[in-house]
């Protein structure tokens, strides 16, 4: 099946169920792809998140529920879109289309509900290199980050400690150290974000308390290098996902985004750094 034909199944799914809580999980299996990586391929192909999607979706309907349903307060409406106050939804519904409920039911302008509002993602072509790789598999040590993204150092900073700690150096050579993208920090709130971060350690390493034992499973990734600054990442990600994936004939295994460090920035300029993303492939 089509990348573009599982996102329209996600979409009608979505449409069919727009009065419900819809969750990742369902939103992943209509479209038959892995949660890992449902978020960004809805992005790529309709332009926003998916809560972003959905907000539009709800509050369009409630824009003509206003001109429609006149007896109906706005409050009434706001709450048929799932918000608990009328402020609430009048300040989401005059971000989305720039009037208030009250103002759009007198004086309706439908060209802003056209569409949703474009996602600040790169909208342009972003060439890469992509090689397929066979990784082998890898025993890690790893430290699960939960929280604001944002404090993703100070993460980094317990895993270092506990590596300089061991009695046998542990200190992650050049492509031993891992990340692993559950989410993509733009479309997730800072209380949602999860990702694991990873050095390789022997077999016979003994692991406890807050590191534990992660997998790098072995197999064949779909491999991009990115060069420099790790805040513009997400550009080539989606250059991965958008420009590349759907012409590939390539399917993606249920795994997270991996990220393998082959240096750091304490070790060089921020335009030297080297990732390698891989997407585990079926």
């Amino acid at each position: 099946m089509h990348y573009e034909e599982r996102m329209n199944r996600a979409v009608d799914f979505i449409g069919q169920h727009l009065d419900e809580v819809l969750t990742l999980q369902q939103l992943s299996d209509a479209a038959y792809l892995s949660k890992y990586h449902f978020h960004r391929l809805f992005t790529v192909y309709t332009g926003v998140p998916v809560a972003q999607y959905i907000r539009w979706l709800r509050l369009k309907r409630a824009a003509h529920q206003l001109c429609v349903n006149r007896s109906d307060s706005v409050m009434t409406i706001a709450l048929n879109a799932g918000f608990e106050s009328h402020e609430a939804f009048s300040r989401a519904f005059k971000q989305m289309c720039g009037a208030s409920p009250a103002s759009f039911r007198l004086t309706p302008h439908w060209d802003a509900w056209k569409k949703p509002t474009a996602s600040s993602n790169n909208t342009g072509e972003i060439k890469v290199d992509v090689t397929l790789k066979e990784w082998p598999a890898r025993r890690l040590a790893a430290i699960e980050h939960r929280g604001d993204p944002q404090q993703l150092g100070a993460s980094v900073g317990k895993l270092i400690t506990w590596a300089k700690a061991q009695p046998m150096n542990l200190r992650p050579k050049p492509g031993e150290a891992f990340g692993f993208g559950y989410h993509d920090p733009k479309t997730v709130s800072a209380e949602d974000f999860r990702f694991d971060l990873a050095i390789s350690i022997p077999e016979d390493f003994k692991l406890a308390g807050e590191i534990i034992e992660k997998r790098l499973p072995s197999g064949r990734y779909a491999v991009v290098v990115h060069i420099g600054s790790r805040r513009t990442i997400g550009d080539t990600i989606y250059g991965l996902y958008r420009d590349w994936l759907p012409n590939s004939g390539e399917e993606l295994e249920d795994f997270p985004c991996v990220f393998r460090y082959h240096n750091f920035d304490h070790e060089v300029a921020e335009t030297e750094l080297r990732t390698e993303i891989g997407c585990l492939l079926t």
